[in-house]
């Protein structure tokens, strides 16, 4: 297998695009990056905003493994925010893996090396901006969103990924293909994006993980919601998972929650009720057919969990965005 490390800064994604595009031989004009060949194709597309805030949204597939090392710019607070991402973040050369449905904000200003997806197609969007930017659009003074992104110490949080925040997403990579308005519909989704999470924060909305269990535990809790995550027609066992991780089951929900802060089987509810969202309002199954691939008993189930998670009923939603 193929290796390739790069060594940047996460505030300035610009100058290691244009080495990417030079070793690959491919090209970069300083917003669009193309590659297609046999070790990675690659499609980038990003730009710089006010006082250095970059957004961006990022599509691969990598016969090579990519290994990115941050080297910190110590003049300058930054704060990064992945979402859609499927990779993996590590300290020491201790690679964490993560799937692509989260929400990964961290501050740039820590060693750290990120693994890229390896044959596998991904797409994710990327938000960078220095600390002068977020306080350019705070009103509120002290937020617990302000309180996160000023920690001084190094950090890295995990958020679940809401279906208001993936609407914003998914509006992004819908834009991409605008040559004309994209440029602005990624800074106004960028902003949509950064004030929902600080909305939901407030609160109290936001599953946020501030990762302090051991290594091990930690990428077995990954493995693991990885496979809880995969099939929603079945809930999870948590006599097999006990067995199979070899912990008992008060040790397996508690290092489930020190990374997720809900237990397993609460987890898991919440994200099928989250992707029941997804299907109701994006595709064009029957409530029927949804219910029966995601495990619901029947539709009444689905309709009653769903209200009760989300205030309201589910035909409510169905065809509102085409």
């Amino acid at each position: 297998m193929k290796k390739y490390q790069i060594q940047s800064n996460e505030d300035m994604p610009h100058e290691s695009y244009q080495r990417i595009a030079e070793d690959f031989n491919g090209t970069w004009d300083g917003v669009d990056m193309f590659i297609d060949n046999n070790d990675l194709k690659l499609q980038i597309t990003s730009y710089e905003y006010m006082d250095g805030m970059y957004v961006g949204h990022l599509k691969m597939n990598s016969n090579t493994q990519i290994i990115f090392s941050n080297v910190p710019n110590v003049d300058r607070n930054f704060v990064v925010l992945r979402i859609g991402y499927s990779g993996a973040y590590s300290k020491k050369d201790k690679f964490r893996r993560f799937n692509h449905d989260g929400i990964f904000l961290y501050n740039a200003n820590q060693l750290f090396n990120i693994e890229y997806p390896f044959q596998i197609s991904c797409q994710w969007i990327t938000i960078r901006f220095p600390l002068g930017v977020f306080d350019f659009f705070e009103e509120d003074g002290d937020s617990k969103f302000k309180q996160l992104i000023n920690e001084k110490d190094d950090w890295f949080h995990y958020f679940t990924l809401s279906p208001e925040i993936e609407g914003y997403v998914n509006e992004m990579v819908k834009s991409s293909q605008n040559k004309t308005k994209r440029k602005f519909s990624y800074f106004s989704r960028a902003l949509d994006i950064l004030g929902a999470l600080k909305e939901n924060m407030e609160k109290g909305l936001m599953t946020k993980s501030n990762i302090k269990i051991h290594p091990e535990d930690f990428s077995s809790m990954v493995l693991l919601k990885d496979k809880i995550l995969a099939d929603f027609t079945e809930p999870p066992n948590l006599n097999d998972l006990s067995f199979e991780l070899g912990m008992s089951i008060s040790k397996l929900n508690r290092n489930f929650k020190a990374v997720y802060q809900l237990p397993i089987l609460q987890y898991f509810n919440q994200h099928r009720t989250e992707e029941t969202y997804r299907q109701v309002k994006y595709s064009d199954k029957s409530l029927t057919e949804i219910a029966d691939d995601l495990g619901y008993s029947h539709v009444g189930h689905l309709s009653r969990t769903f209200k009760k998670h989300f205030g309201y009923a589910p035909s409510s939603i169905r065809g509102t965005l085409q």
